[in-house]
C-alpha cells in the first residue's frame, strides 16, 4: 500500500514538474498578460454597466418601464432586475466577450476569436430588440387606455370599452414583438401574415357580434337633441318619463319601474311626447 501511495506521489510530482518547467515558466509572461487583461475586462465590464444604467435612468427609462408588461415578462423569465439592469448586463457581457476575443486572438486562436467577435456583434441587436419591445409595450398601454376611455365616454358600455382598449393594446404589442424579432434577424413574414389573418378574423367576428350597436349609436346622436330629461313620451309599446338619453338606449320611467329602450326603436316609430313631469293618470 505504501509503495502504491509513493508511486502516485511520484507521478503527480513529475506531472506538476513538467507543467511548471515545460509550460508555466516558458509562458509566464503570456499567462500574466492574460490575467491582467481578464482583470481589466472585469473592471471595464462592470464600469460599462454602471455608466449605461446611469444614462438610461437619466433619460427616464426606468420610470417608463416600472410596473409595465416588460417587467412582468422579466419576472416570468426569472430575471430579478429591471429592464435597465438587463440592458446594462448585456452591455457588460459585450465588453467581456470583446476582451476574451482579443485575448484568444493574441494567443494564436483566430478562429475561436471570430466566434466571440460575432457573438459580441449580435448582442447589440438584442439590446435594440429589447428597446423596441419596451417602447412598443409603452405605446400599446397608452393607446389601450385612450381607446378604452374613448369607448367608455362614447358608448357608456364597460364591456365594449374594455374590448376596444384590449384590441388596440394587444395589436400594438404584437406588432412591436414582430419588429423586435425582425431586428435580431428572424424572418417574420409568416408571423406578419398570421397576425393579419387573426386580426382580420377577430374584427369580422366583433363587427358581426356588435352590428346592432351601430344603428343604436347613430340614432343616439340624433336623440340627444330630440329628447330631454323630464319629458313624457310614448314610443311603440312603451310610455314614460325620459330619465336619460344614453349613446345606445333611452332610459324611461314607467310608474315605479325603469326600462331601457334601444335607440333604433325611435328611428322606426313615431314619438309622442308631452312636457310634464308626471305621466297622465
Amino acid at each position: 500500500m505504501a509503495d502504491v501511495f509513493q508511486s502516485i506521489v511520484t507521478q503527480m510530482g513529475a506531472f506538476f514538474d513538467n507543467v511548471v518547467s515545460g509550460y508555466l515558466l516558458p509562458n509566464l509572461g503570456l499567462i500574466l498578460w492574460v490575467i491582467i487583461f481578464l482583470g481589466i475586462a472585469y473592471v471595464a465590464g462592470k464600469l460599462s454597466k454602471v455608466i449605461v444604467v446611469k444614462i438610461l435612468n437619466a433619460v427616464g427609462l426606468k420610470k417608463l418601464t416600472k410596473h409595465t408588461w416588460s417587467e412582468s415578462i422579466l419576472r416570468v423569465t426569472g430575471y430579478k432586475g429591471t429592464i435597465v439592469g438587463l440592458i446594462g448586463d448585456i452591455v457588460k457581457w459585450i465588453v467581456y466577450i470583446l476582451f476574451i476575443a482579443f485575448i484568444i486572438q493574441n494567443i494564436g486562436l483566430p478562429g475561436v476569436a471570430d466566434i466571440f467577435t460575432q457573438t459580441a456583434g449580435f448582442l447589440p441587436r438584442i439590446i435594440g430588440a429589447i428597446l423596441v419591445i419596451v417602447i412598443g409595450f409603452i405605446v400599446a398601454d397608452f393607446f389601450g387606455k385612450i381607446f378604452e376611455e374613448a369607448g367608455r365616454r362614447l358608448l357608456k358600455e364597460d364591456a365594449l370599452s374594455s374590448l376596444s382598449g384590449g384590441v388596440a393594446r394587444y395589436s400594438v404589442a404584437i406588432i412591436s414583438i414582430i419588429m423586435a424579432l425582425g431586428l435580431v434577424g428572424i424572418d417574420t413574414t409568416s408571423l406578419t401574415v398570421m397576425f393579419a389573418i387573426i386580426f382580420t378574423t377577430f374584427m369580422v367576428i366583433v363587427l358581426l357580434g356588435i352590428k346592432d350597436i351601430f344603428p343604436n349609436f347613430t340614432a343616439g346622436l340624433h336623440l340627444k337633441n330630440e329628447l330631454k330629461a323630464g319629458e313624457y313620451i310614448r314610443i311603440d309599446k312603451h310610455a314614460g318619463i325620459v330619465e336619460k338619453v344614453n349613446p345606445l338606449s333611452v332610459i324611461l320611467r314607467e310608474g315605479d319601474k325603469t326600462i331601457s329602450v334601444p335607440n333604433s326603436v325611435f328611428i322606426h316609430n313615431v314619438i309622442e311626447k308631452k312636457k310634464k313631469q308626471t305621466p297622465p293618470k
